[in-house]
Order: structure tokens, then C-alpha cells, then sequence
């Protein structure tokens, strides 16, 4: 069970009430997580909103050219949201996520939430400007991630991260 105790511990909720978390508690389910776990696919249908609870969650984008692989852009620790998604439309995950360390984390569906956002301005006002926040550091990060992944070196085919043989 999630309190509204456990949930102050979250960014995401900053700045709501005990009145509103226990609302919000109510759509909480807690699930255990396993190192190699896949638990979200970049691209599928968004439905849940993720919270790391313990442990570490790799958030992921593939990137075809020039390095045909993943590419960390995020590591979610306690207390981060992942497949925020859900609440965010198109609703497509723009990244995967895989479990990185054994852990917990929160599951909220996101047409749940998003009905009692929709109920009460006041959450989601409040939750919408926290999450916007979030994605914006995200955003930050990831061109941080992929710039250092580019400047690492050559890709698979001797050529640089933009096609011509290392000019750049």
C-alpha cells in the first residue's frame, strides 16, 4: 500500500496537500522490479505513469544512425517518474526503460490520473508544472548524453557521429 506519507518523498507531487496525495494514493500499485526487466518499450502505447521506489531504472533511446544501438539518457533513481507518457499526449513512450538494479516502483494508470487531474485543477495544475519541469531537465540531459556518446569516438563504421570521416 502507498501512503501519502511515502508520496511527499516524490517531486512529482511537491506542493500538494495530504487531502490531495491520499486522492492520488488510491490509484498507486506497487511492483517489484528485477535487473534486466523491461518494463516500458520506446514507441508502444503509454498507459502507466512510473515512479522508482528503490533501485535504478536505464532509461533509453535507440538510435539508428550512425550507432545502431541504445543510448542511456537517464538513470531514474528513488523518487524519479518515468513514462510520464502517459500523461502527456500523443501518449507513445519516447524512450524504453530496463531495470538496472533490483528495485520497487510505483505503477498509476495514466487514464486514472488523469480523470482526477481533469476533477480537481488544483493537482493538476500542480503536477502538470512539476512534470514539465522534469522533462524539461530530461531534455537537458539527454542532448548532454548524446553529445558525450558522439565525442566518444568513431561509430561502427569508422565514420563520425554525422556521417563524414572524423572532420568534426
Amino acid at each position: 500500500m502507498v501512503t501519502a506519507q511515502r508520496m511527499k518523498e516524490f517531486e512529482l507531487f511537491k506542493g500538494l496537500t495530504d487531502s490531495d496525495l491520499d486522492r492520488i494514493a488510491e490509484l498507486c500499485h506497487l511492483h517489484t522490479l528485477h535487473e534486466g526487466d523491461r518494463i516500458l518499450e520506446e514507441g508502444t502505447r503509454a498507459t502507466n505513469l512510473h515512479i522508482c521506489c528503490s533501485g535504478k531504472v536505464d532509461i533509453v533511446t535507440w538510435v539508428k544512425k550512425p550507432w545502431n544501438k541504445y543510448v542511456r539518457v537517464h538513470q531514474a533513481l528513488p523518487g524519479e517518474v518515468f513514462g510520464w507518457s502517459a500523461l502527456v499526449a500523443p501518449y507513445n513512450h519516447s524512450a524504453s526503460a530496463i531495470c538496472a538494479e533490483d528495485g520497487e516502483e510505483i505503477r498509476i494508470r495514466g487514464t486514472d490520473l488523469l480523470a482526477l487531474l481533469h476533477q480537481d485543477s488544483h493537482i493538476g495544475y500542480t503536477i502538470m508544472e512539476n512534470l514539465a519541469a522534469d522533462i524539461g531537465a530530461r531534455l537537458i540531459q539527454m542532448r548532454q548524453s548524446l553529445i558525450a556518446e558522439w565525442q566518444s569516438g568513431p561509430g561502427p563504421t569508422g565514420s563520425s557521429a554525422w556521417g563524414e570521416p572524423q572532420r568534426r
